[in-house]
């Protein structure tokens, strides 16, 4: 994923905002760079940064917060995942990579955050794996399984309101994490063909979900992925009620009556038809099937930064709609040459967003080559656009040996921006007259290349 700057904020109840600091020092560091994943929000795109060390192998980064975040932390084959964070936290690592967990210290304003993390996982994942023992009480007869769920449950949420010197904005959000983690052993125990015929109350009766804040159920990623899972297990019964595959907005509409039933709060409600429809909307544009859904849920919704997110996302897959005009870019080549969009009108363009670090990206390579061959002597132009830094980018090309126009664009550019990119590897075809063709360009490597070539066919053909 790449980094993403336009992000939002999670909380409407309390605008405690302020500056979050991580800093690290590494000993006898094995690579020269860290990643660093901000988590904002759950309806919107988490950021990316490359931390990289200095002389004095330390790296230090800065931004700002509202309420809490959540972050994940990678050093080489070490990492840190989904901890809270709070305004005004000043964080420092110190850790020897070789050793990691024995050697790692966390000091500085937050800490106890850290020091917290760090003995749950001592206490609940290596002295005691509770995971490993779910395995075990899987065995048992359904009631005993979920009694051995409770227990534990009781057991880290009681480690956590014992710990000390931890605000009550995290408590409420980490009890939210623990709940939804072994609650979710049950969704996942309940959709079993076993209970199909098991009605909705019967399967929530089952559910210890705790007293949670409603702004920490919507905060908490652990919290709302059980309740998303839970909502889908009820959609499926739904839809085997009706005897017919719901729709997207049938589901929408089952998730919002569930708010109207007070059966969800609204908090958690704004939550999950936001990240449906984000879904939604990212995997086949704005199309007028989900468009009168998100409408009805920018007049619903009460959380500014939801609202701000979805109806920036909906303007943006507009623009990027089959028919409308392709944005315009001018970026360099290998060579140096200026390459612009506009030069190849009367040609149908593939682009191909990418980076050499992206796996998927140069899995669907090696078939793209396939496609290009196919279209040698045709009017298909084939432009690979890098997010790389300079040195990746030149190492990368000449690695992979990759044919046709490879240029490179800063992965905050306007190019970027302008086709809204949310990650890589990302696909867009454009016709002759300098059009997006089509609303969703496939994989190369889907059908070992066919399905590409045609659809490049299709579009070719067009005007001919």
């Amino acid at each position: 994923m790449i980094r993403i700057l336009t992000l939002f904020f999670i909380t409407t109840t309390t605008f405690a905002q302020g500056p979050f600091r991580i800093s690290a020092e590494v000993q006898d560091p094995t690579e020269k760079r860290a990643i660093l994943i901000l988590h904002r929000d759950w309806v919107g795109q988490e950021e990316e940064y490359e931390l990289t060390l200095n002389s004095d192998n330390r790296f230090s980064f800065v931004t700002t917060i509202k309420d809490l975040a959540y972050i994940d932390f990678y050093y080489g084959d070490q990492s840190l995942h989904f901890w809270i964070v709070e305004p005004n936290d000043e964080i420092t690592l110190k850790f020897n990579p070789k050793n990691f967990w024995k050697t790692l210290q966390i000091s500085g304003q937050g800490a106890e955050k850290g020091q917290y993390y760090t003995e749950h996982q001592s206490k609940f994942e290596i002295a005691n794996d509770w995971e490993l023992q779910v395995e075990k009480w899987r065995k048992l007869p359904l009631k005993a399984y979920f009694e051995k769920l409770d227990e534990e449950q009781a057991k880290q949420i009681d480690f956590l309101e014992n710990y000390q010197n931890l605000s009550q904005n995290f408590k409420d959000t980490r009890r939210a994490d623990i709940i939804g983690v072994i609650q979710n052993y049950k969704v996942e125990a309940l959709s079993s063909d076993k209970y199909a015929s098991w009605p909705q109350d019967s399967i929530r009766n089952n559910l210890k979900m705790g007293e949670v804040p409603p702004v920490a159920q919507a905060a908490s990623l652990e919290y709302g992925n059980t309740y998303l899972n839970l909502i889908d297990l009820f959609i499926a019964k739904e839809a085997v009620r009706k005897k017919k595959e719901l729709t997207e907005a049938d589901e929408y509409n089952f998730i919002k009556s569930l708010y109207t039933k007070k059966q969800i709060s609204q908090e958690l409600a704004e939550r999950m038809l936001g990240f449906k429809l984000q879904n939604a909307i990212e995997a086949n544009g704005a199309s007028s099937k989900i468009i009168p859904s998100a409408y009805d849920y920018l007049a619903f919704v009460q959380n500014k930064a939801y609202k701000n997110y979805i109806n920036q996302l909906i303007n943006v897959q507009r623009t990027l709609a089959k028919g409308s005009p392709a944005k315009e870019f001018t970026l360099k080549d290998i060579e140096g040459k200026e390459i612009a969009l506009k030069d190849y009108k009367g040609k149908v363009v593939y682009l191909d967003f990418w980076a050499s670090w992206c796996g998927p990206c140069i899995y669907d390579m090696k078939f793209a080559e396939k496609v290009k061959e196919h279209f040698k002597n045709k009017d298909v132009v084939f432009i690979q656009i890098s997010i790389d830094n300079e040195t990746e980018w030149r190492e990368a090309v000449k690695m992979y040996d990759l044919k046709g126009i490879n240029v490179r664009t800063d992965d905050n550019s306007p190019v970027v921006k302008n086709y809204a990119l949310l990650g890589v590897p990302s696909y867009f075809l454009i016709d002759k007259s300098g059009n997006f063709a089509v609303s969703k360009v496939v994989d190369p490597s889907d059908e070992d290349g066919k399905t590409l070539i045609s659809q490049i066919e299709e579009v070719l053909a067009r005007n001919e």
